[in-house]
Parts: C-alpha cells; structure tokens; sequence
C-alpha cells in the first residue's frame, strides 16, 4: 500500500472518529451509525482516489445530514461546519496554487457574492437588531463558502458527474428513510421544530405529527422543499441512464418522493414537486421523437405513480394509538388545499398559518414600499420587523425567500437576487439546449421548483438542499459552456490516493 493510499484512509478513519465522538457524547447513536454508513458507501460509489475527493463526498454528505450531528454543548457547530471548514482550507489552496482553477470557475457568481456581501455588511447600519444581523451574515458567508467550494470542485466534466452520482445516491437515501419513517410512524431523533413545546401537546397530536416523514431536516416543509427542488436530478436521470435497472430504480424514487410530499400535508411541497415534474414532462413532449417511444413508458408510469399516490399514500401512515385508542388522520392535502377556498380576510380558522403569511406579505410590502424603507431594514432583519409589527400571531419568520430578500436587503436587494437568480436559470436553460446537456435541465428544472418551493420552510436559507441546489447549477453552468474538458492541472499539488 502507498503512502498516499494509507493517508486517505486515515483521513476517513478521522472523520469516522470525530462523528461517533460527536454521536456519543450527544447520545444520538442511530444517526451517527447511519452517517458512518453512509460515508462508507459514497466513499464507495464515488470510487474516490485523493484526500480532496474525499472530503468533498464526505461534504456532501454531511450538508445532507444536515443539523443531525453537533458538538456537546455547543448545539450550533455541526459535523457541516467542521468538514466545511477543512474543505474551504483546501479549496482555497487549490485554487491559489492553481490558476487554470480560477480561470475557469464563474466569475460573475462570484462578483455578485462580493456585491451581496458588502450590502449585508452595510446594512449592520441601519438594522433593526445588530445581534440578527451579525447571525446572518456568518450564515451567508457560511452559504458562499459552501457553494465557491462546489465551484472549485466541479472545474470539469468528470467532477461534475461524480457530483450528480453522489447526489442521486443521497436522494435516493433520503426517499427511503421517509418510507421507513411512515411505515414505523416514527421519526428520526434529530432536532426537530415541535422540541420546544413537545410537553404541552397531547399524546395524540404528538403521535400524528411523528407519523409524518422529517428524514433529517427540521420540519415537514423543509423537507417537502428538499424533494421538490433534487427530484428533477432523479427525473431527468432516467434519460441520463441507458441502464435499464436504472431508469427503474429512478422512476420508483419519483413515485415514493411525491408519496412522502402528499404525507406531509405541504401544500408548497406539493405545488413545487409538481411544478419541477412539469418541466420534466414538457422537455419529454418537445422530445418525443428524439427519446423514442419506448422511453415514455416512465413518464406515463410517473403520471400513473402520482395519481395513486396523492389518492392513496395517507393510507400508508401508521399512527400509533394512544392506549387502546386508535388515532384517526384528521389533515389530509387534499383537505387543505380546499380549505384555502375559504380563506377570508381576517377569519380565524384552523388555515390561521396561511393568513399570517399574507399578513407577513403585506407587513414587508407596505414596510419597504409604502413607507418607502426601500434599503430593507438588515440583513436577517425582516424577523425583527414582523415582530415589532405584532400582527402575525408567533409567526416572524417570513416563509418566502422573495419576501426575505425585500425585508433584509430591500429594493438592492430584489434586484441584485433577481440578475442572480435568472443568471443561473436562463444560463443553465441556453446550455441545455445549446449542448443538450441534461446536467444543465436538472440545474434549470431544480431552480424552477425552487421557486414555489421557498414559500414553505421559515427561511431557505437555512435549507442546506437549496445551498447544493445553487452550488450544482453553478457547476454544471461552468463547466458545459466551455466547448473543452476545462481543467488542466498546471501546479504540482499533492493528492493523496485512495484505491
């Protein structure tokens, strides 16, 4: 064995170590041995061959599982952050010693990051609370780091794969454990939205609310928006794959993920899901002719697979009774979605969610617009605002990235995300037509849902799947408009061998 080879074991052996430090101390075992797990089979499948190829897989990973792993004591530090900042270290080295890195990594994103970031900077001035602002922007910056490391990862075409094997791999996990979770009635112990005031509900709501999949994210919405916005990677996999086994595996994973997003209830989850599943059908008719008929059996099995789900997948959940008392599912998404009919202006009904996010709308709105505050009130701000509105019940968070934006940043803001956003999206959209890359119409096709999909958690920016989102469509942009490979290594840099 070489020397390079023994250290990317030890390096591995490393992070196992600080993870099952990290699960025992906090007591959370069954977590922690499935992140181990899961290290072990990316490692795997990713058929990693350094130490930087390792820790990206490892990266990834962990923004997977999220806010699971943290240190004793110190509950904002996860496994994330540690792995981040080794990364981050290393990528800047990479991209310093090397600079055919920079030469090809996208400049605009990163003009407009320093833009942002000086804007956020500026706004301590005039925020509200400088407590909220400071917390923010080490989340944006956290943000940035996460997706220029993608960036620097992804400089050719045989990164940017493994990225997409990598991330087919995680949702495919993520879809599987939602099952077991319904099909259990029993969540995973990770942190989770109803903590806080657990004891004061009773059994049978307690019970209800962990019949519903969470996976590794905070809440139902979180989840529902990480389906919505990696399902198209799935979707359009079918066509990326010849193998038949593949385009199978793919097509359940659709069915199962809208399954898991018709359990939660979510009606943003729903509409995102479907708004991304759109475009997969519309590029599946324009290219009818080109895939063959046989290929659209798997949209017509989707179609089929969809149908079933949103009549039938409630009668999966496994509520466990209370006593001898059996539970009856009460919320259904159907029911939901009906009942925002009969939403009125100022009617107190059990929909009380749906009108204090109107409020919340109309709050940020008439705060920047009407009282012409039009350079928002501070990064991380707009919380703050809302609270000392006090007309939105306990709701401050603005659960909607849109509205976000306008209350940190005000109209700057908006502007510099809208040239962001549609950056990103038109960019990837040309390439994928201009190249016929389906890489690029998983990145376009991912944005898109993200749209709808930012209504629902509190704040997407606390979504690590929206940070792999913008991070992958920023690599596949880069790396498909140019007509070569792109990356020439042209500075001797060590990477250490794992075979």
């Amino acid at each position: 064995m070489e020397r390079r080879d023994k250290f990317g074991y030890i390096v591995l052996a490393i992070i196992i170590a600080i993870a099952a430090f990290l699960g025992v101390t906090t007591g959370n075992y069954l977590v922690t041995g499935m992140y181990i797990l899961t290290l072990l089979a990316v490692v795997s499948i990713s058929k990693t061959e350094d130490v930087y190829n390792l820790l990206y897989a490892v990266l990834l990973v962990s923004a997977v599982y999220d806010y699971t792993l943290y240190v004793p004591g110190i509950d904002k530090i996860y496994m994330f952050h540690i792995v981040l900042a080794i990364f981050t270290v290393l990528s800047l080295y990479r991209a310093f010693k090397d600079r055919d890195v920079l030469l090809n990594i996208d400049k605009k994103i990163i003009v407009i990051y320093a833009i942002w970031f000086v804007y956020m900077c500026a706004s301590v001035v005039w925020a509200l609370s400088r407590g909220l602002a400071i917390k923010y922007i080490a989340i944006y910056l956290i943000m940035f780091a996460f997706i220029i490391d993608m960036m620097i990862y992804n400089i050719n075409k045989k990164r940017l794969k493994n990225t997409m094997n990598i991330l087919l791999f995680l949702i495919s996990l993520i879809v599987v454990i939602g099952f077991v979770e319904v099909l259990l009635g029993q969540q995973l112990p990770v942190k989770h939205y109803i903590d806080g005031f657990k004891d004061t509900l009773p059994e049978w709501q307690i019970n209800t609310i962990q019949a519903r999949p969470i996976v590794f994210s905070y809440n139902t919405n979180n989840l529902t928006a990480t389906l919505a916005m990696m399902i198209p990677i799935c979707l359009f996999a079918i066509y990326k794959f010849e193998n038949i086994l593949a385009k199978i595996w793919f097509t359940i994973i659709s069915c199962a993920a809208f399954s898991l997003v018709v359990i939660t209830t979510s009606r943003t989850g729903y509409t995102a899901f479907l708004v991304g599943v759109a475009a997969f059908a519309i590029y599946s008719i324009v290219n009818i002719r080109k895939l063959g008929l046989k290929q659209m059996i798997f949209p017509v099995v989707i179609i089929a697979g969809f149908t079933l789900a949103y009549f039938y997948s409630p009668m999966l959940m496994h509520i466990k009774p209370v006593g001898d008392v059996k539970i009856q599912n009460s919320t259904s998404l159907s029911g939901k979605l009906h009942a925002l009919e009969d939403i009125t202006e100022g009617e107190i009904t059990q929909e009380g969610s749906a009108l204090h996010r109107m409020e919340i709308i109309k709050d940020v709105y008439y705060g920047v617009i009407g009282n012409k505050h039009f350079q928002g009130y501070g990064v991380g701000n707009v919380e703050q605002f809302l609270k000392d509105q006090g007309n939105t019940g306990a709701i401050y968070s603005p659960h909607c990235y849109v509205i976000e934006i306008l209350g940190d940043f005000g109209l700057p803001g908006i502007v510099l995300y809208g040239i962001y956003y549609l950056y990103l999206l038109i960019g990837n959209l040309v390439i994928a037509i201009k190249k016929k890359s389906l890489m690029c119409l998983m990145a376009a096709s991912g944005l898109i849902a993200f749209a709808p999909a930012s209504f629902g958690p509190s704040s997407i920016t606390y979504v690590f799947s929206y940070w792999i989102l913008i991070g992958f469509a920023v690599s596949c942009m880069q790396v498909n408009k140019r007509s070569d490979d792109g990356y020439r290594p042209t500075a001797s840099i060590k990477e250490f061998r794992m075979n």
